[in-house]
């Protein structure tokens, strides 16, 4: 094997890693899209319920 073999075969090596954690980040990211879009769901059920529930109380006052 040649210095040129082994040069181009360390290049490939170092693209596969490369490659492998730009992988591992773009999961990493959506993984903590989903999470956010699931937390922001969450508050806004919860916004949602306690807007209900005052006007469950205005509605018993009337």
């Amino acid at each position: 094997m040649g210095i040129k073999d082994e040069m181009q075969e360390k290049a490939q090596q170092a693209k596969q890693k490369m490659q492998g954690k730009q992988d591992a980040a773009r999961q990493r990211g959506q993984s903590e899209q989903e999470q956010l879009r699931q937390r922001a769901e969450q508050a806004r059920q919860q916004g949602q319920q306690s807007f209900d529930d005052i006007q469950d109380d205005l509605d018993d006052r009337t």
